[in-house]
């Protein structure tokens, strides 16, 4: 009975991950698709305005979510709807104090960047984009705890276009930086109709705080990580839009999305993780088979696309986004390299969660946001947005620690899962840069088949090289690794 609970589970968990990976193809190539022309359209400048009301968004986001929505996922038994309406309750509590406060503070906060005082209605809207999106929260934990990743794709698509859709029409038409705040509202709007036609439950306010309080303790330090790694990234909206101004938050923010392009696809499965894992955190040679899969798995859908934009960074800067972000290669390029860490610590920190060990992770947390300031504020008044990529180089190798930390836990040979995977998409990368080099893109067309190429031939090698780990995988697929 016990591993036909565990091949159920890991069914779901890969059809759910197919399914997500599926929406993210779509979302992603709709959200590229938007920011390119945005691109094109905008300055740094402009886009660097994109960049700290998507900060802000995230940041009071997830102040008011309190990690509620996480704690009711990774909860191993089926939550009452009591439960579920105490939790609502305090969390519109919260987020709507949250809410009113990013309202009053929008002329200030428009000011603050030397933006002009119209500006001041787009952090307004962030302020509603809030309150609506909050109502999202617990149809898609719902979801999500019946690993019904099938309707959740189908939300995030028409979150992305809705999203993309409104962007791109009001910029082309003018409207400027007040797009953003329209097209925020939009996705948040549109995820929270299409969330609750999903998953229908009965949306009641009840303040029960004997109940909500357990969901919290559970969540918010959970929630903490999250909060204290958006600190340390704020210091690109924050320090960098300060010192250097709207055109470097631009150059970086355009050079983090270019450079995490790749890890998109390791979200996809990101998202599969946590309830998968909680299902199985009884189980612990399980939970350690399932951990060493996901490694091995979220590397391997990481890797091409990652070596692949390296190989031709500079073709894809002039022909997709515009000869203007050619300056931000250098960021791009060291920004990049989080691509063969970032993989490990996402399975790493879902698992830690998984098992109910959000302290470690809220320590780790608290340490990359305090070496990304100690480092970040000389470096980047030295060195501008070079300076706070060569700082988050730095953070990265802190990593190491929470891998130790992990094999501990559950046995992880992470080299074994890694190494092979990358070799070979770099002998790949290698091999697409000089044939680049021999015949340079000077079209879409071009560029579209290098990349076409690259993948085929990455795809071919692993069929060839390694055949025993896609079979492992697909064995754990059927529930039988």
């Amino acid at each position: 009975m016990e591993a036909r609970s565990s091949a159920g589970i890991a069914r779901d968990a890969v059809r759910g991950g197919g399914l997500l990976g599926l929406r993210q193809v779509f979302a992603q190539a709709l959200n590229l698709a938007g920011y390119a022309l945005v691109a094109r359209l905008l300055g740094p400048a402009e886009l660097g305005v994109l960049g700290i009301a998507l900060f802000v968004l995230g940041f009071l986001g997830t102040c008011g979510g309190a990690g509620l929505q996480a704690s009711l996922i990774r909860l191993p038994d089926e939550p009452t709807a009591k439960e579920y309406r105490a939790v609502f309750t305090l969390q519109e509590a919260v987020m709507g104090v949250i809410a009113l406060g990013a309202i009053v503070a929008a002329p200030g906060l428009a000011a603050l960047y030397g933006r002009p005082p119209a500006e001041a209605w787009l952090f307004r809207m962030v302020g509603v984009t809030l309150v609506v999106s909050s109502f999202q929260a617990i149809p898609a934990a719902m979801l999500e705890r019946r690993l019904a990743f099938g309707k959740v794709a189908l939300v995030e698509i028409a979150q992305a276009l809705a999203y993309n859709v409104v962007l791109v029409a009001l910029v082309w038409a003018g409207f400027g930086t007040a797009s953003f705040g329209a097209a925020l509202l939009a996705r948040a709007a549109t995820g929270a109709l299409l969330a609750t036609l999903a998953s229908p439950w009965p949306a009641r306010p009840l303040w029960d705080w004997q109940r909500a309080r357990g969901f919290l303790r559970v969540g918010a330090p959970l929630q903490g990580t999250v909060l204290v790694g958006q600190l340390k990234d704020s210091i690109t909206p924050i320090f960098i839009g300060l010192a250097a101004g709207a055109a470097a938050v631009g150059y970086v923010q355009w050079a983090q999305t270019l450079a995490a392009g790749p890890l998109w696809a390791s979200m996809v499965l990101n998202r599969v993780y946590l309830p998968t894992f909680a299902a199985v955190q009884r189980e612990p040679a399980t939970l350690a088979r399932f951990a060493a899969v996901a490694v091995r798995a979220t590397h391997a859908l990481v890797a091409p696309g990652a070596i692949l934009l390296l190989a031709l960074a500079e073709p894809v800067t002039r022909l997709v986004f515009g000869p203007q972000w050619l300056p931000a290669l250098p960021i791009f390029r060291l920004l990049w390299l989080a691509n063969l860490v970032a993989p490990t610590t996402t399975v790493v920190l879902a698992l830690l969660a998984a098992l109910g060990d959000t302290r470690t992770s809220l320590r780790f947390a608290f340490v990359w946001l305090v070496a990304t300031w100690v480092f970040g504020v000389p470096l980047v008044l030295l060195a501008g947005g070079l300076g706070y990529a060569l700082a988050n180089t730095a953070v990265l190798t802190t990593n190491v620690f929470l891998f130790r930390l992990a094999r501990a836990r559950v046995a992880l040979h992470l080299a074994a899962a890694t190494v092979p995977v990358w070799l070979w998409a770099a002998a790949v990368g290698v091999v697409v840069h000089l044939a680049e080099r021999l015949r340079p893109c000077t079209d879409l067309g071009w560029l579209a088949a290098y990349l076409a190429a690259g993948g085929i031939l990455y795809l071919a090698g692993l069929a060839l090289l390694a055949p025993r780990e896609l079979a492992r995988v697909w064995q754990w697929a059927q529930g039988r690794g």
